[in-house]
């Protein structure tokens, strides 16, 4: 192994214990939080109730309608979020005139707006799709606009001087331009479109991890109840990971 290549395989190896440590630490933690409250589930008893309900196709179910509702909700944002985006960033009367709106509905606590979107798209996906998608939009949209606004003027200019069409402006300087900022968006909205399709679970729907999270709660299941947190956590965890070393690479 050559000196180059020595420092960072030390560095990955220092992440790697460290990280361990701050496993152990935690779990040891947990153990001892578990025998100072019911509520607090020991270690042990919630890996095995996740063992279970991996095994149980009821949950499977509900795991399978919370993702493909996140996912669809994380899809209407992009669809939505991405072109808005761009059309704020490039436009200044759009700016002066939607900016003051979007600030204030993202300021909004989403979670008001459910019981004003239950008479309309009723129980099951349409609800939860639309819960999902109020909070994954706001990341990709606001991201989107502030990375179009900062494109230097040079590369404007150059589109000018080799009197690029519009599709070659936005296929060859405008996106590669503003992929940094667009995955922040990405990323932020793939973890919050999860958070919202579970919220609204929590109150008017029948399926879904949300309704299992309270269900296990209402039934003194504690145990099964952090563990579907845990499995909510791991999936959030693990795409916003896999997306931060995206941006970080394009970067």
């Amino acid at each position: 192994m050559s000196p180059a290549t020595a420092p960072p395989t030390r560095d990955g190896c220092r992440v790697t214990a460290g990280s361990v440590a701050v496993a152990v630490i935690a779990v040891i933690a947990w153990e001892i939080a578990s025998h100072l409250s019911f509520v607090i589930p020991e270690p042990l008893d919630t890996f095995l109730a996740l063992g279970r309900d991996l095994g149980d196709p009821r949950f499977l179910a509900g795991l399978r309608e919370t993702l493909l509702a996140a996912l669809a909700a994380f899809v209407l944002a992009m669809l939505i979020g991405g072109p808005a985006g761009l059309g704020l960033g490039l436009s200044r009367r759009a700016r002066v005139v939607f900016s003051p709106i979007i600030t204030m509905l993202n300021g909004i606590p989403k979670i008001v707006l459910y019981p004003v979107l239950l008479p309309v798209f009723h129980l099951g996906y349409g609800s939860k799709i639309v819960m999902g998608l109020l909070f994954g939009l706001f990341p990709v949209l606001i991201n989107t606009a502030a990375g179009v606004r900062e494109i230097p003027d040079v590369y404007w200019r150059l589109a000018r001087s080799l009197r690029a069409t519009r599709w070659q402006t936005l296929t060859r300087i405008l996106l590669p331009a503003i992929r940094g900022p667009l995955l922040t968006g990405v990323r932020l909205a793939v973890s919050l479109s999860l958070v919202g399709v579970v919220l609204s679970e929590f109150f008017a729907t029948e399926r879904g991890l949300g309704r299992i999270v309270l269900s296990a709660y209402s039934s003194g299941d504690y145990a099964g109840m952090v563990s579907t947190i845990l499995l909510l956590i791991a999936i959030s965890f693990a795409l916003s990971l896999f997306l931060w070393r995206l941006e970080r690479r394009v970067r």
